[in-house]
């Protein structure tokens, strides 16, 4: 089945407060408190358009595929590219860093510029 993921892309883009945002762009509260917490089953064509000119994304990066557990393999299919990835947030994982974690992270971005200035 296909989800939605406007909550991740809200998060990834650094908004920290989706569901206002939702309720900004039009969205009705009881639609946009689906959305984020992933029961919406189906989703506007206008909305959609919405999210992807506001996000500055394509469908393909809002919607993925998750499996259900019965489900045959789509790795035959065009579909296993939107089969849904765990991936880390990265925005999320900074935030909650400690400072020790941060100053590391900031050391070792200064280390891969060097390389790429190689």
């Amino acid at each position: 089945m296909f989800v939605l993921q406007v909550k991740e892309m809200f998060l990834q883009k650094g908004i920290l407060r989706p569901y206002f945002q939702l309720l900004k762009m039009g969205i009705p509260r009881t639609r946009a408190q689906k959305i984020l917490n992933g029961t919406q089953k189906t989703i506007d064509l206008a909305d959609l358009y919405k999210f992807c000119t506001y996000l500055n994304c394509t469908p393909k990066e809002l919607l993925a595929i998750e499996l259900p557990k019965d489900s045959t393999s789509l790795d035959n299919t065009p579909l296993k590219e939107w089969v849904k990835q765990t991936e880390m947030n990265l925005i999320k994982e900074l935030i909650e860093m400690t400072p020790n974690e941060l100053q590391r992270m900031k050391e070792f971005v200064k280390e891969l510029r060097k390389e790429d200035n190689i």
